[in-house]
C-alpha cells in the first residue's frame, strides 16, 4: 500500500509539472486569503452550533453570530479587519472565476449556471464582509434570517421578483446537490496539490472534505428550498439563512443529534477549506 501511495504520487508530482499558475501573485495571494478567512469563519460557525444544543444561543450559529463572537476575543478588532480583507478577497476571486472561467466550466448551460452561482457566492461574501466592518464600527449582530427575508421582501417588490428568487433558489439547490455529488466522487481532490502532501495528509484532507461538502451541501440545499418556498409563497418570512436552516435540522427526528452532526461537519468543511487555502490549484 506505501509503495502504491509513493508511485501515485510520483504520477501526480509529474504531472503538476506541466501545471503553473498563470495568475498574477496578488490575485493567487487574494485567493488563498480568502479561503483562509472563509474556512475560519465556518470553523466558528462550527464550534458554535455544535454548543447550541447545549445551551448557546441559537442566534451564534449564523455567520454574523460567528464574526460577532471573533469581535468579543482579545483583539476582536484586529482579527475583524483581517476578515474582512480575507472575505472580500474570496468575494473577488469569484467574480474573477465568473468573468475569466479559470476552472474552464465552459459556455454552456452548465457553464452559466456555475458562474451565476459565482456571482451569487460573492455577494454573500461581500456581505458578509460588510457584517465584518459595521461590526468593527459598532458592536452588533442579527441573524442571517433577519437580513435575508429583508431583502427577499425587496427582491419580491420588482417585477419578476418570484422568477428572481426562484432562480436563486433553484442555484443554491444546484449547489448543494452538486457539493454532495463532489463529495461522495472526491472531485474536489483534483483541484489539490498531491504532489505537496504526504500520505497522512493527504487521508486528513480527503475524509475531511467529504464529510465537510457534504454538510455544506445538506445546509444549501435546505437554503434553496425556502427561497422556493418564498417565492412561490410570495412571503418573504419563508426566507431561511444559515441559522433557519440548521433550525430545521434540529426540528427533525433525531434533531439534536443531527444538528451536531451537521455542525461538526461546518467545522469540518471550515478545515478543508484551510487545507485548500494552502493546497488548492489556483489559475486563470
Amino acid at each position: 500500500m506505501k509503495k502504491d501511495f509513493s508511485q501515485e504520487k510520483e504520477h501526480v508530482q509529474r504531472k503538476a509539472e506541466e501545471y503553473k499558475e498563470e495568475a498574477a501573485p496578488w490575485i493567487i495571494w487574494m485567493a488563498r486569503f480568502g479561503h483562509l478567512s472563509k474556512g475560519a469563519v465556518y470553523v466558528v460557525i462550527g464550534v458554535l452550533a455544535v454548543m447550541t444544543p447545549f445551551g448557546t444561543h441559537g442566534k451564534l450559529t449564523t455567520s454574523s453570530g460567528a464574526l460577532y463572537t471573533i469581535a468579543k476575543q482579545p483583539f476582536g478588532s484586529v482579527l475583524l479587519a483581517a476578515l474582512a480583507v480575507g472575505l472580500a478577497s474570496y468575494a473577488v476571486w469569484q467574480i474573477i472565476m465568473a468573468i475569466f472561467d479559470p476552472e474552464h466550466k465552459g459556455k454552456d448551460a452548465k457553464g452559466w449556471m456555475a458562474r451565476i452561482s459565482y456571482l451569487i457566492i460573492a455577494a454573500i461574501y461581500f456581505g458578509m464582509c460588510f457584517s465584518a466592518v459595521k461590526m468593527m464600527i459598532r458592536a452588533s449582530v442579527s441573524t442571517s434570517g433577519e437580513k435575508y427575508q429583508t431583502l427577499s421582501a425587496k427582491v419580491l417588490a420588482q417585477p419578476f421578483g418570484q422568477t428572481m428568487i426562484s432562480i436563486i433558489g433553484a442555484v443554491f439547490i444546484g449547489v448543494g446537490l452538486y457539493s454532495l455529488y463532489n463529495a461522495y466522487k472526491e472531485k474536489f481532490t483534483q483541484k489539490l496539490k498531491r504532489h505537496e502532501m504526504n500520505k497522512k495528509e493527504w487521508n486528513a484532507v480527503r475524509y475531511t472534505g467529504k464529510f465537510g461538502i457534504s454538510a455544506h451541501g445538506v445546509v444549501f440545499a435546505i437554503i434553496g428550498i425556502f427561497l422556493l418556498r418564498t417565492a412561490f409563497k410570495a412571503d418573504p418570512h419563508e426566507t431561511k439563512g444559515l441559522d433557519g436552516a440548521l433550525a430545521e435540522v434540529a426540528k427533525q427526528p433525531f434533531g439534536t443529534v443531527l444538528l451536531v452532526v451537521v455542525a461538526l461537519g461546518l467545522a469540518a468543511y471550515g478545515a478543508y477549506l484551510l487545507f485548500e487555502a494552502k493546497y488548492k490549484r489556483l489559475a486563470p
